[in-house]
Parts: structure tokens; C-alpha cells; sequence
């Protein structure tokens, strides 16, 4: 049980590490004063053969600076709470198996609307790793409430 909990903390660090990453380059984005033609060219050619990117690209260049700064922030938030659950789960705390399975049942219908709107392996993949998640999680909060009930 402890590997599997290890695993998936690592997962959630991962996941969280991404979130900083991607807060930190948001914000450099909207701070920036500099020419970035060059990750303007970078990004248009990554979205010249995805159109879930190219979304992505129309979304982003249609705001505002404050609009950026806000996902952003909103970004590192996530972040820090991905962290947050990695230590937690990582520690077998039912707190973090508690929000764990409540961030990852907020992600389920998203991932089963972005499925619907087209078939992605990527997603696919995703969904069912979030769901396997969320379900060891579930069950390895059945099995510490049933070790309390029983003193073990």
C-alpha cells in the first residue's frame, strides 16, 4: 500500500511542479516588455499539427495582462496545493486521500467532455489513471476507517 500511496504522490508532485511551471511562464508572459517573437514562432509551430494547442493559443492571446496574471496566480495555487496533497499522501494522511479524491473527481467530467468533443490517447489515458486514483484512494480511506473502527 505505502508504494502505491508513494506513487501517487510523486504523480501529484509532478502535477504540481507542471502547474508552477506553467504559473511562473504566465507571468513572465504578461510581465515581459520584451520581443518574444521567437516563442511566438515556437508556439505556432507546436500548433500547427494539434488542435487542442491551437485552442489553447486563440484562448491566451485574446487576454488581457490582469486576465494572465490571474491564471497565473491561479496556477501557483494549484501548485502549492498539489504539494500540499503529495505531502499529505505520501505521510498515508486521510486529509490528503480526502482532497485527492475530491480534486480528482472535479477533473472526471472535463476529461469525459474533452473525450467527447474528440478521441484523444492522451486523454484517454489520463482519465483512466485519474479514475484508478481515485478509486485506490477511496479504498485506502475504507481501509484506514475500518482499522480505526477495529483498533488495528
Amino acid at each position: 500500500m505505502i508504494r502505491s500511496l508513494r506513487t501517487i504522490a510523486c504523480l501529484k508532485l509532478l502535477r504540481g511542479t507542471i502547474a508552477i511551471t506553467i504559473g511562473i511562464g504566465l507571468i513572465y508572459l504578461s510581465l515581459s516588455s520584451q520581443d518574444n517573437s521567437w516563442l511566438n514562432s515556437f508556439m505556432l509551430n507546436l500548433a500547427e499539427n494539434d488542435p487542442f494547442f491551437q485552442i489553447v493559443l486563440h484562448f491566451f492571446s485574446k487576454l488581457t495582462e490582469k486576465q494572465l496574471l490571474s491564471i497565473a496566480l491561479l496556477a501557483l495555487g494549484l501548485g502549492a496545493l498539489r504539494y500540499v496533497e503529495a505531502a499529505g499522501i505520501w505521510r498515508n494522511k486521510n486529509w490528503a486521500h480526502q482532497l485527492a479524491v475530491l480534486t480528482g473527481l472535479v477533473y472526471i467530467p472535463f476529461e469525459i467532455i474533452e473525450l467527447n468533443n474528440g478521441f484523444s490517447l492522451v486523454i484517454a489515458i489520463i482519465l483512466i489513471i485519474n479514475i484508478l486514483i481515485v478509486m485506490y484512494l477511496l479504498h485506502v480511506l475504507y481501509l484506514n476507517k475500518k482499522n480505526d473502527i477495529t483498533g488495528l
